[in-house]
């Protein structure tokens, strides 16, 4: 019996325009979710530019953000879980990446954060602009980052827009500093500590509720899903996901664009 849905919010949950949760996605999360299925969503982004989302899923119980690096329990409303880059690290990456001409932010206390005077450095390649509207909306630019992250620890660290021929560069200094590393979509590469992912974040809320993996049901489309793959018995790749992530999942649900998870959640859950 499937007692919890952890699902990935873009090109899982969300729709192609990454704002919007499809009626029928809504109705089955819901149906599933009066018959004691516990909902948690599972994403990268940070804590503030998920309120669109729980608008449209307002029975979410659990929020996995920043790629695993904080769970947060809306039913208690308190952050059940974090595991942060260390200050001292992150301010030595940060130092690096401001000289070496790239687009980053950080994330703390659920916030993203970023140099004023990189922005030119990002290039959209493939996201509806409207999305990038709400995402600006969330994002606080700083002088200094340095100087607003004074003794902070970091939740995670991404990069934008990075060239091919620089890409294993970056990757390679990430790793130097013992992180763990994952890509949602091209140019794009995230940092978190190398015990935060959505795999043991999912495996902690199982815990806590008194479940095990055999229980559990997930969804992803991308290399940072992988480790909640792995984990539930029940996961599944979407058809317009990774190779990486088809790889890791034990089924393949149809498209986002095609409600694949509604259809997964009918099949197995509601039927």
């Amino acid at each position: 019996m499937i007692r919890l849905i952890a699902t990935d919010l873009d090109g899982t949950l969300m729709s192609a325009d990454h704002l919007t949760v499809t009626q029928r996605t809504i109705n089955t999360l819901k149906k599933a979710h009066d018959r004691g299925v516990k909902i948690a969503i599972a994403t990268g982004r940070p804590l503030a530019l998920i309120d669109n989302v729980i608008c449209q899923v307002p029975f979410t119980d659990y929020i996995i953000y920043s790629n695993g690096a904080c769970v947060f329990d809306r039913n208690e409303n308190k952050i059940i879980y974090s595991n942060l880059i260390k200050n001292y690290i992150a301010r030595e990456i940060i130092d690096y990446l401001l000289k070496n001409n790239v687009f980053f932010e950080i994330y703390v206390d659920g916030k993203s954060h970023y140099q004023l005077g990189t922005e030119n450095l990002f290039d959209n390649t493939g996201f509806p602009q409207e999305f990038i509207d709400e995402v600006i909306k969330t994002m606080t630019g700083h002088k200094s980052l340095l100087r607003f992250l004074g003794g902070l620890d970091v939740e995670k660290i991404t990069l934008y827009s990075v060239k091919d021929e620089y890409y294993k560069i970056f990757e390679e200094k990430l790793l130097s500093y013992d992180l763990s590393t994952a890509c949602s979509f091209k140019g794009n590469l995230e940092a978190t500590v190398k015990s935060a992912d959505k795999g043991r974040a999912l495996e902690g809320i199982c815990k806590v509720i008194g479940i095990t993996a055999n229980e559990c049901m997930s969804f992803g489309d991308a290399g940072n899903d992988r480790p909640m793959l792995e984990f539930a018995k029940f996961s599944f790749a979407m058809a317009n996901g990774s190779d990486e992530c088809k790889a890791a999942a034990k089924y393949l649900a149809r498209s986002n664009e095609d409600d694949g998870l509604a259809i997964a959640v009918e099949e197995y859950i509601l039927r």
